[in-house]
Formats: structure tokens, sequence, C-alpha cells
């Protein structure tokens, strides 16, 4: 099973993550993905640091919004990573809070154009970040792959077509949450689903599974709903990551992407990467 680690600028920062690629490259982990995270961090100049820091990774935008970057530049910043990393680079690109048909149809001019004038020897595998069906069924015809994300595997069974003889990799962000406490690892969960419950686009995959009632409800002072374990999970052990794991892939994910959300120290944090990564 390939598995692939999401790391979170705001969650460890630049310096910490420079570090964490280095013991992650020792492991089994196929690749490192760098969220975009809004202005303060830029996640290609992290693919940057982490491809100087690692021999063996593939490392990914995980995802930077198409709108953001200028054709030419994105390019000339693209060749740079992949030719002088041999290759390793995946773009990670997504409409952003663009949507609709010209959201999605300004994503494949990118991609496109990318390929047409791409200056190097090969241009890097191009995954659209996806969320219905829709965007997906443009990923396989446009993209090498795509990324979902804070969804169960039941609804990547009900959204992806089986079947397909072409080659792409489906990958999902499979977020996870992390500190000393349960009661605060509970917290940092139910807080990231209600945030993304506000999101038009989430709130409406959240009603189609089934959820949405149960998110409403939510509190801190209860566990988590069984509904909900199957999209993330809070302090879990190595067995019920790897267990979840399975599901995914079970479900069509060729790349589940391990994403943690920690709260601790340094130490802390160093212990939790290193536990999830030696589980690939």
């Amino acid at each position: 099973m390939r598995v692939g680690m999401a790391l979170r600028a705001t969650v460890f920062g630049p310096e910490l993550m420079s570090r964490f690629v280095s013991l992650i490259d020792d492991t089994g982990v196929d690749s490192v993905w760098f969220p975009s995270v809004g202005k303060a961090f830029d996640a290609l100049d992290m693919c940057g640091i982490a491809l100087g820091k690692t021999r063996r990774l593939r490392v990914a935008t995980g995802v930077i919004r198409s709108q953001d970057y200028g054709v030419e530049t994105l390019l000339a910043r693209v060749n740079t990573l992949s030719e002088g990393s041999g290759g390793r680079l995946i773009l990670g690109v997504g409409t952003g809070s663009g949507t609709g048909g010209p959201a999605v149809r300004g994503l494949v001019s990118l991609a496109s154009k990318l390929r047409e004038t791409y200056p190097g020897r090969m241009v890097p595998p191009i995954f659209f970040a996806a969320l219905r069906e829709r965007i997906l069924a443009v990923a396989r015809q446009h993209a090498d792959g795509a990324v979902l994300n804070f969804c169960p595997p039941s609804f990547v069974n009900s959204i992806w077509p089986k079947g397909s003889s072409r080659k792409f990799t489906l990958g999902c962000y499979i977020k996870l949450f992390f500190a000393e406490k349960d009661t605060a690892a509970r917290k940092m969960l139910v807080d990231e689903i209600r945030m993304y419950d506000r999101i038009p686009q989430y709130h409406a995959m959240f009603e189609q599974i089934g959820v949405s009632n149960v998110i409403r409800k939510l509190h801190y002072g209860f566990s988590i709903p069984d509904e909900l374990l199957e999209i993330s999970l809070a302090n879990p052990s190595d067995e019920e990551v790897i267990v979840m794991l399975e599901k995914f892939v079970g479900a069509g994910i060729d790349l589940p992407i391990i994403y943690p959300y920690v709260s601790g120290d340094e130490g802390y944090k160093s212990s939790v990467v290193e536990r999830l990564s030696r589980l690939a």
C-alpha cells in the first residue's frame, strides 16, 4: 500500500517541516504533500525546501490555487523544482474559491498550457483537487490524478467510476487529530469538521452522505459519533490508522494521504510524525 503524508505549514512551520521530511525520507512513505494555507506560506517554496532535504521522496503541492499563479511564472518555478530534483515534483492544483464551469475550464486550461509549453524533459504529474463527481470526471480526462479531502470511503465508492484502464492516481487526504489529551484532540476534530460544514461544497457532500444532522448536533462533551469516525479520527492508535487506510484503499483510493493536525510541543509533534511515517 502506497501512503502519502501531508504537512501543514500552520501546524508544523517551515523549520520543523524541513527536519521532518528528512526523517520521512528514510521510511516507506511515497510522497509528502504541502497544502496551501493562505498567504503566510508558499506551497511551492515548501516543496523546494523539501526536495533539497530529501533523496527519494516525491514532493507535491497539495494544492495551490490556479488563479494565484500566472502561467509563465508557474512554468518557470515548476520546471526549476522538477528538473533540479530529478523529476520528484507533483503539481497539485485546484480551483480555489472559484466554482462552476468557468473555474473548471480555467483549471483545464492551466494544465494544458503547462504541458504544451513545458521546457524540461518531462512534465511533472498534475493532480486536480476534486470533491464532486463532475470535477473527478474532468480530472480523469485532463490530469494524472486527483485528490479528495475529508470524506468517508462510502463517498469515494459513490463517485469513483470503476474499471478505467487509463493510468490515473486517486489520492485522498485523511485528516487525523493528535494532542496529549484526548479531549483536546476531539475538540480539534469537531472544530475542523464544523468549519468545513460552513463551506457550501462540503456541506452538500455531508448532506449527501447523511452526516449533516450529526455535525449540527456536535459538541465537545461527548465522544465522536461513529458516522464521523469514518471520515476522521482523534488520537488514533496505530492499528486504527492502518484499518482506516485499508478502508480507503478498498474503496478505490490509490494513495491515501495521512494529514495530521498536532497540538503540542516540538517533541510531541516529532513523535507523532515519526510514528505515522513508520506505518507506511
